[in-house]
């Protein structure tokens, strides 16, 4: 074991590093460091979160260890010295036993490993008590309410942190002597659960935001205890290997922003150059070594700016220093392919290219928390009783789609939402409204097994993809739908992308389909052309029945933390709503989504019947696509009979050439 805590390396190693291959990131820390001289710091605790204090520490801590600046050991002592003197750490709600306390327990525990020995008798005595204090609160907390909020969500960003925090503090004082081995076994305990329920795949059902924010930690413990106890998580957890896939695929073409399913601040809240160095640096992945450059070479900035998440990207710099590898060769992204399905969440991604300008289609429908979650949530309250469903960052998406194009968002979330509702996202609504328990922050609450979205149907091979989602068991019970049931196909090579819903119900109703765009269309018929500068889309909506349209603004604002009420974010969405004008008891819409250049020709695409089917078809004489959807399964095509509910059909010089019965039941 080495002497410093969480540095797997000796300092005079790393001392070299910083003049050869970790020059770079070594400049970022220093950069950073100079901007903590000028902050007047609160002699009370400030009326906001604290969560930057405790990484300044760090920061500070690990720029003197590198640089013997006694400039920066005087600082690092300054901020310590300032939170030590807090009575309690965090604000308004869960004070001393959660985010705020939990990222000061880490920083001021590295640091006081770190640079004990430069401080005074008194100043060390005093860290050490605060942190006993501090601890000692965290961990009281968990034990009283083990089986119901954060010590057992699993799942959610707060266990991660909060247990990484503590953690890293005991390491810190059990080298003294201090009596808080019971506080590493029950982080060992809890991260030996958590790692073991997390999807293999990677994914992460509170959306790319609170991944940046909250799966980051999962990487810091696995690091922490790899250094500390010689236990590797990078070698036997699926989701640490995998979970950078999952950050690529919902990044949107241009790389800087994300794709915003779950609680979304904004649009680039989601680059965490500590993940990606570390996916990098242990699996010599060479692909997330390139974000990583990329991030700290041309988005960093911007991020830092625009972030409404904080302490945000800068700070990270502690990390970077650590986890970065410079013998890691870059990979182009180019070598991997242009879609990918995550199963557990039931996330299916496509972009036509990884050039910056591609077409990206992001379709989600899954289990709350996804599948494996949801198993372990009902396993954990049989047998324990448990109750660990702290869902507050998923929203009802089930069946929904976001569509970038061209560097722009055509079809869009809600964003950051506390009273989560489906007609806030891109999904059917019923009479107006979606799901049980909508309108709160975490709906599934009071959800049994059965309640859930699925992925029912996939298939993806060369020629195209299909895929159904079914979402029918989480609307309202009073609506009594027996079938909600959206189909997705595209074409290998397409940016074309089709859906087709099915719509069944004991009972008769106004079904609506509908879509959110940061722009509102122009309407040609069943044609809406949405323009968003050098970019266009084409939405296509049909129906069999005659149907209305009406276009909307909805504005969804919210509160991002109790901690200051008085910061919000605000999204401006620009909807459209194409409903049945008759109450009926089924219904179905085919829709289509087509891109293109403002310069480029528009797609020939027209609504068709034949004999018991309708639907779109797309191109021209010589080449036509058909997509028809058939209620009763049976259809007539130039004269040739079809037993498929849904058929794509190729006619080239006016004769059928192919025919793909996608849907037979």
């Amino acid at each position: 074991m080495r002497d410093l805590i969480f540095m797997d390396c000796e300092p005079d190693v790393l001392k070299e590093d910083i003049r050869a291959g970790k020059k770079a990131v070594f400049e970022r820390l220093v950069k950073q460091c100079e901007t903590y001289f000028s902050v007047e710091l609160p002699k009370s605790h400030p009326p906001s979160s604290t969560t930057f204090m405790g990484i300044a520490m760090a920061n500070l801590a690990l720029a003197y260890i590198l640089t013997d600046e006694k400039r920066y050991l005087y600082e690092a002592r300054r901020w310590i010295m300032t939170a030590v003197n807090y009575p309690h750490w965090g604000n308004a709600h869960l004070v001393d036993v959660d985010l705020s306390a939990a990222w000061i327990l880490f920083g001021m525990g590295i640091s006081y490993d770190w640079l004990k020995e430069s401080f005074t008798q008194d100043e060390r005595k005093a860290v050490k008590e605060k942190i006993l204090l501090q601890g000692g609160r965290m961990f009281a907390f968990k034990v009283e309410t083990e089986g119901s909020g954060w010590s057992t969500n699993y799942w959610q960003n707060h266990n991660w942190i909060n247990m990484t925090g503590l953690s890293a503090a005991a390491y810190a004082l059990v080298k003294e002597g201090e009596d808080v081995q019971q506080w590493i076994d029950s982080a060992r305990a809890n991260f030996d659960f958590v790692f073991s329920v997390m999807p293999e795949d990677g994914s992460d059902y509170e959306g790319v935001v609170y991944w940046r924010y909250g799966a980051m930690w999962l990487y810091v413990y696995a690091h922490l205890l790899k250094e500390r106890e010689g236990i590797d998580y990078f070698e036997t957890s699926g989701f640490l290997r995998n979970s950078f896939e999952y950050r690529l695929y919902q990044a949107a073409p241009n790389l800087e922003e994300q794709i915003g399913f779950g609680d979304a601040h904004d649009r680039r809240s989601g680059h965490s150059t500590a993940i990606y160095y570390k996916t990098a640096a242990e699996y010599k992945n060479g692909y997330a070594q390139k974000l990583g450059n990329l991030v700290r070479d041309e988005f960093l900035e911007r991020e830092a700016e625009l972030s409404k998440v904080k302490p945000g990207i800068l700070p990270e710099c502690f990390f970077e220093v650590l986890f970065y590898d410079p013998m890691v060769e870059e990979k182009e992204f180019d070598d991997l392919p242009l879609e990918k399905f995550f199963d557990d969440l039931g996330l299916y991604v496509k972009r036509t290219s990884w050039e910056r300008d591609a077409a990206h289609f992001s379709f989600k429908c899954s289990n709350p928390g996804g599948r494996k979650q949801w198993s372990w949530l009902w396993k954990l309250k049989e047998e324990k009783n448990y109750n660990c469903f702290g869902l507050s960052h998923q929203h009802p998406d089930n069946n929904s789609f976001l569509f970038n194009y061209g560097g722009h968002f055509f079809a869009i979330d809600d964003g950051y939402n506390r009273t989560v509702k489906a007609s806030d996202h891109n999904v059917i609504l019923v009479d107006g409204v979606g799901y049980e328990g909508e309108g709160q922050n975490n709906i599934w609450k009071n959800y049994t097994p059965e309640m859930k979205g699925e992925i029912i149907s996939c298939e993806l091979n060369d020629d195209y993809s299909y895929l159904a989602g079914e979402t029918a068991a989480v609307y309202k019970k009073e609506l009594k739908m027996n079938k909600c049931r959206r189909h997705l196909f595209s074409k290998s090579g397409s940016s074309i992308f089709f859906m087709i819903d099915e719509l069944v119900s004991e009972l008769p109703h106004t079904y609506t389909w509908q879509m959110y765009s940061d722009v509102y269309p122009d309407v040609y018929g069943d044609c809406y052309r949405y323009s968003i500068g050098n970019a266009e889309m084409d939405l296509f909506v049909v129906s069999e029945r005659e149907v209305v349209m009406d276009l909307n603004e909805n504005t969804v604002r919210a509160v991002m933390t109790t901690q200051e009420p008085d910061k919000f974010t605000e999204n401006h969405m620009k909807g459209i709503r194409i409903s049945n004008k008759e109450l009926v008891e089924k219904q179905s819409f085919i829709s289509a989504l087509v891109p293109r250049s403002a310069e480029a020709d528009h797609q020939e695409i027209e609504k068709v019947q034949c004999d018991g089917a309708y639907g779109l078809s797309t191109g021209h004489d010589e080449r036509v696509d058909y997509l028809l959807y058939s209620p009763s399964g049976y259809l007539v095509f130039m004269d040739t009979p079809v037993k498929a509910k849904l058929a794509h059909i190729e006619v080239e010089n006016n004769k059928i050439s192919k025919i793909l019965e996608l849907v037979n039941d």
